[in-house]
């Protein structure tokens, strides 16, 4: 296999315990929907000084839990496919990679609100790249990702975050397809 690619699969096997978070959210959205229970928005409704909400209500204590949840399993699953390798450091790694990609999420959704941009509206790079970039950021300490792989990751993101963000749309998952 090509080296390129190789590395490429690699980093994306690294970082697999963020994007599975980030995409948890939409999903407990609908579980509190179709059951019917209150959503909590993580700003509580509060305004930032600028008199504009801080997150929105699309960003929930809801889903940043779900998504560090998710992220966590994701990684536990994934010592089942490597030899030699701790649950512990793992399950650490998960929960970095998930509360990082939380994170990013809710510093996207910030800029956007100091932007004057209402949830759901599109901000090219932003949308795709905030809960990668927080998520490595906060996780250096417990994976191992090359410069070049962080670039091929980027890349690839953006690719697949517009991709998965259509077919949830068509899904009826999400109100907008971007």
């Amino acid at each position: 296999m090509n080296s390129e690619i190789k590395q490429l699969i690699q980093a994306l096997w690294t970082i697999l315990p963020a994007y599975t978070a980030n995409g948890a959210p939409i999903i407990a959205t609908k579980i509190t929907e179709i059951f019917g229970f209150k959503k909590h928005p993580i700003d509580g409704g509060r305004m930032f000084i600028d008199g504009r909400r801080m997150f929105g209500d699309n960003k929930t204590w809801e889903g940043f839990i779900a998504g560090i949840i998710v992220g966590v399993l994701t990684s536990i699953i994934q010592t089942f496919f490597e030899a030699s390798v701790s649950l512990y450091s793992y399950s650490i790694r998960g929960i970095a990679l998930g509360f990082g990609a939380m994170v990013g999420d809710l510093l996207g959704a910030f800029i956007k609100r100091r932007l004057g941009l209402k949830p759901g509206a599109p901000l090219p790079l932003i949308d795709q790249l905030s809960f990668l970039l927080v998520a490595i950021a906060i996780s250096l300490k417990f994976i191992n990702i090359t410069f070049k792989q962080f670039i091929y990751v980027a890349v690839t993101t953006i690719v697949l975050h517009i991709t998965t963000n259509y077919l949830a749309y068509k899904l009826g998952l999400k109100n907008v397809p971007w």
